[in-house]
């Protein structure tokens, strides 16, 4: 990398148990994502959409910036990136999913690295300096998240930015009982936590609130129920999910055909951290 060279660091994807040190939990998340990796970018097409629109707000890359996406999943932010700010270099697409890195193999203008979040900052040359950092929907799947933050801080310029991106409290989903049991619990405390964890890699913090929206077929969101789309699900049985999905029908679902749109809304947190 040359001197000149600007970075942009997203965090997207998910390869650890939302509990810290849990190492039996991250295979378990491991294989969920190995599974879920030939329908991610169906089950996720309308959300990206919304979300990329988000994030565009707050993004300003240049077409010399280098650009990696950490966590990056089928790397389909990555493709993203390059399209809109028309990128000179491939975006770095970091993520342990080996099934993840088939699918992002065929996106344009990503470079595939498969490890994880520690392991790449971990083994990056310290004389790098990144100018920015994004991290979306990837928090809750870290071990240790200061520890992560840590790593990005050391490796920002004096002057980078560290964005960090995550859904809050107030989450529409069409779900049944179980479902938004775990993901209620999912969900909680998000600000607070991610705030402090911020402060306690040095960084000085402000949070603003967006509200993404987006819908899906009703047809759809039952294959993603059942493909277990979110994490919280993969615990859920087969027979769970279909008596879930049976109590949609009886219930708040009831008056909805196949193809009807179903609405979805969530609010999101942005953290925007900047170096002490």
């Amino acid at each position: 990398m040359t001197e000149s060279a600007q970075v942009v660091i997203i965090l997207m994807g998910s390869y650890v148990d939302i509990c810290p040190g849990n190492a039996t939990g991250a295979n378990r998340v491991a294989a969920h994502y190995n599974v879920l990796a030939k329908n991610y970018d169906y089950f996720y097409k309308e959300r990206h959409e919304a979300q990329f629109k988000i994030l565009m707000k707050y993004l300003d890359l240049k077409s010399d910036h280098l650009v990696v996406d950490l966590a990056s999943g089928t790397g389909v932010h990555g493709e993203k990136l390059v399209e809109s700010f028309k990128l000179k270099s491939p975006v770095w697409c970091v993520e342990p999913s080996s099934e993840m890195q088939k699918v992002a193999k065929g996106k344009k203008g990503v470079l595939t690295i498969e490890k994880t979040v520690e392991e790449f900052l971990d083994d990056l040359d310290k004389q790098n300096r990144f100018d920015f950092a994004l991290c979306v929907g990837s928090v809750h799947h870290f071990s240790d998240p200061v520890k992560v933050y840590k790593g990005v801080e050391l490796c920002l310029t004096p002057d980078g930015v560290f964005m960090v991106v995550q859904v809050g409290e107030l989450v529409s989903f069409p779900l049944f009982k179980k479902a938004k049991n775990r993901l209620t619990s999912f969900v909680s405390d998000r600000k607070e936590c991610s705030s402090a964890y911020l402060r306690s890699a040095n960084f000085e913090v402000e949070v603003s609130e967006e509200r993404l929206a987006f819908v899906v077929k009703k047809y759809k969101w039952y294959d993603m129920l059942r493909g277990r789309f979110h994490s919280t699900l993969r615990e859920l049985s087969d027979e769970e999910i279909e008596e879930g999905i049976d109590e949609l029908n009886k219930g708040i679902l009831q008056h909805a055909k196949g193809d009807d749109d179903i609405p979805i809304s969530m609010n999101l947190f942005i953290f925007i951290a900047k170096k002490m």
